[in-house]
């Protein structure tokens, strides 16, 4: 018993970042009805933008504050550029831009910075707490506590101001929130930036306390999409709980000597786990993109 709770302790890091990434994914979602499989790459560019910067001298907490800002205009680039001009398709084609757009920037990363490893700058204090025989760095716990602002922030945000009806408004019925004095577009632009804003606060923490690697830290982001489906996509809290689900059951693989000696035995579980979750819901988002194009 010892042992499984330190190994849930540990995964508390991941549990927070695919939180993180979740909710983002989430609001999106909400807001669009589009699943942006782009969001892993909209938070390694502000990460490696945020290395860039440290390189340069910019002190780490300017450097943050400008990765976060230069997340959120990523995904209104994202919105504008490969999203957009694909409405009047459906939601399926839009899916696909996002697609388009991960691909690009993970080329364009690998071209500007490399595609091998760096050492990512920390954004918390370099200290560590003993769980066991292992250790949490401040980092590491950093992560988790900005997973709980930023849920708290955003849920406040979504759930009791007008900004927040005008985003569920917008992506529920476009003509109803129009006549309402709502701009659709506006309201979805805000929800990509704000999407693009956490994406990027996940991926700059998550890599100060991991590695800098273009196509690692993209793919960072694929447990949060089952964190994701598992919350229902359309509930910040459901996202945490999948979150939680996801990264503590991937976190106690290691626990199980049995599970450990199975190569690849984490991406087995998840994969696992979104082929329930879709078999369970995915007629679900296939009825709706049914609609969408009627």
């Amino acid at each position: 018993m010892t042992t499984i709770l330190r190994f849930m302790l540990l995964s508390l890091p991941n549990v927070a970042a695919y939180a993180i990434f979740a909710i983002g994914i989430v609001v999106i979602f909400r807001a669009s009805k589009v699943l942006n499989v782009a969001h892993g790459a909209m938070a390694m560019v502000p990460a490696y933008l945020v290395y860039a910067m440290s390189k340069a001298g910019v002190p780490i907490a300017i450097a943050f504050a400008l990765g976060v800002a230069s997340g959120g205009l990523l995904g209104l680039a994202v919105e504008r550029v490969f999203v957009r001009p694909l409405r009047h398709v459906s939601v399926t084609a839009q899916t696909v831009g996002t697609v388009a757009a991960l691909g690009l920037m993970v080329a364009l990363s690998g071209k500007i910075w490399g595609t091998g490893t760096q050492l990512a700058p920390s954004v918390f204090p370099d200290k560590a707490m003993h769980v066991g025989s292992a250790s949490l760095r401040t980092g590491q716990l950093g992560l988790f506590l900005v997973m709980l602002v930023v849920a708290g922030g955003l849920t406040a945000l979504l759930q009791f101001t007008d900004v927040g009806l005008a985003m569920r408004g917008a992506a529920d019925n476009r003509r109803a929130a129009s006549l309402m004095g709502v701009d659709p577009d506006i309201a979805i632009s805000g929800a990509w930036i704000l999407g693009g804003a956490t994406a990027a606060i996940a991926g700059i923490l998550l890599a100060a306390v991991t590695n800098l690697n273009p196509l690692t830290l993209s793919l960072q982001a694929i447990p949060a999409f089952v964190a994701a489906l598992i919350g229902g996509l359309g509930s910040l809290y459901g996202a945490i709980i999948g979150a939680a689900v996801v990264g503590g059951a991937t976190g106690l693989v290691p626990a199980f000597a049995v599970l450990q000696r199975v190569q690849g035995m984490q991406q087995l579980l998840l994969g696992f786990v979104a082929l329930a979750v879709m078999a369970m819901r995915g007629e679900r988002y296939v009825a709706s993109d049914v609609r969408s194009g009627l």
